[in-house]
């Protein structure tokens, strides 16, 4: 092996274990949603309406879409936790090949796959919460979701 080669696959490991080591401090020691950071706008509008925005939530009702946020919340970090990996995966594959090769295309499809499975779980939240209401709630909880998925992110 060359010195080139040797100084180019110590780079790489020093890389790869610096990666690893931000990923890992960055799920253990860090807010996993800043409060700097404005949550998305339909996370605002249904955490609007489930905490105060919706009239005449009943005691049961309350209970059940607290029950709804926390198995929503427990999925959502499994989530992101696995985003975070797929993205160092994706950085792994970029410095091993520096081009778009068979390695890189693969982390893609890992990364696209979990944020689809977030979105998708995130649809199945706002279901379940919507499957709490009463009609006349549901309408008011409608109203505000589709203003929420139409509001432009930037």
């Amino acid at each position: 092996m060359s010195p080139f080669q040797r100084q180019l696959a110590i780079t790489v490991a020093l890389a790869g274990v610096a990666g690893f080591s931000g990923v890992w401090f960055g799920i253990s020691h860090l807010d996993p949603e800043p409060e700097h950071l404005p949550p998305p706008p339909l996370r605002m509008a249904v955490d609007e309406l489930t905490r105060r925005g919706l009239v005449g939530l009943t005691t049961q009702q309350k209970q059940r879409i607290a029950a709804v946020e926390q198995r929503y919340a427990h999925q959502r970090t499994q989530l992101r936790t696995r985003i975070t990996a797929a993205n160092v995966e994706l950085a792994d594959a970029l410095s091993e090949e520096m081009s778009f090769g068979p390695a890189v295309e693969k982390s893609i499809d890992d990364l696209k796959g979990v944020v689809g499975e977030l979105q998708k779980q995130t649809v199945l939240y706002v279901l379940d919460l919507r499957a709490v209401l009463t009609p006349a709630q549901q309408a008011v909880f409608d109203e505000k979701v589709v203003a929420a998925l139409m509001t432009d992110p930037r």
